[in-house]
């Protein structure tokens, strides 16, 4: 990286009292302000020419030394600054109280929610989990027109064992075709639409569990084995729900421990005198 020399220079050196950081370099100063070489360094874009290197150093200095004098300027010319000073503690007092509550959550919840937990808001809140969209489960196999062996494909793509899965998979590669197994995770109906040529009716209006499907186009043969199908409108399955269902018990927690930490540390500094109420509440 090339920043020896600026073409942005001061016109007179002034001796500084400034205290400098140890171990790195300054290059401008305003006014007891410093900008330093290794910070310049950071904010360099990777894949810059020396040329083009120099003259965003450049500009970025520039923009640092108006941006100071800027700063140094509003606060001269704001005497009052009991808002602004108001605002910056609020601003800080809230980072703190948020870094507080991550650590507390971190060491808190390390450990995982249970499957137990996890079934049973599923099975309590089954009303949550109506689908708005369509999910599948199965395989999709994609086949160049003319490749041999089309009928030994055929047929195994339907079987749904192991020992036809090893196959359709040496198939796939020997024979260029694509090969999707989804027998174990959710696909949503739209998303398999769009591996699919053109269709005279939605897909999902044809689809329904243990089914077998065949498209073609001019280049290619579409194979779709369906294992499970669940509509629109049904009942989201508890496997594709999980993660969704861990999030929301993860978070349902963490208001519920962060609500018991506030109140105990209410109960404890009441009963220690610490809190003075300076006005009573009429009787």
């Amino acid at each position: 990286m090339v920043l020896a020399a600026f073409s942005l220079v001061s016109c007179k050196w002034k001796k500084s009292v400034t205290d400098y950081i140890q171990g790195k370099t300054p290059v401008v100063e305003v006014n007891g302000d410093v900008l330093y070489l290794e910070d310049i360094e950071q904010m360099l874009p990777l894949g810059l020419s020396d040329a083009d290197s120099t003259v965003f150093a450049d500009r970025y200095i520039r923009n640092w030394v108006q941006d100071v004098l800027f700063y140094q300027n509003a606060i001269r010319n704001i005497p009052d600054t009991k808002d602004i000073d108001r605002l910056v503690e609020n601003y800080r007092r809230s980072l703190f109280e948020h870094e507080y509550q991550r650590r507390l959550i971190e060491q808190k919840f390390s450990s995982d929610i249970t499957e137990e937990e996890i079934e049973q808001f599923y099975n309590d809140n089954r009303r949550l989990f109506v689908l708005d969209e369509s999910l599948v489960r199965g395989l999709f196999l994609k086949i160049p027109i003319k490749s041999h062996d089309l009928a030994t494909i055929r047929k195994l793509y339907t079987q749904m064992d192991d020992e036809s899965f090893e196959e359709i998979e040496k198939y796939s590669i020997r024979n260029a075709a694509r090969c999707e197994f989804f027998y174990d995770n959710w696909r949503t109906v739209a998303e398999l639409e769009m591996l699919l040529p053109a269709l005279d009716k939605p897909l999902e209006k044809v689809l329904s569990s243990g089914m077998n499907m065949e498209f073609k186009d001019e280049e290619f043969i579409y194979l779709l084995n369906v294992s499970e199908f669940v509509a629109k409108g049904g009942i989201e399955p508890l496997d594709h729900a999980r993660a969704r269902i861990h999030g929301l018990l993860i978070n349902s927690n963490e208001v519920t421990y962060m609500r018991k930490i506030k109140e105990d540390l209410y109960d404890a500094a009441l009963e220690n005198n610490r809190i003075i109420f300076h006005q009573k509440k009429k009787q």
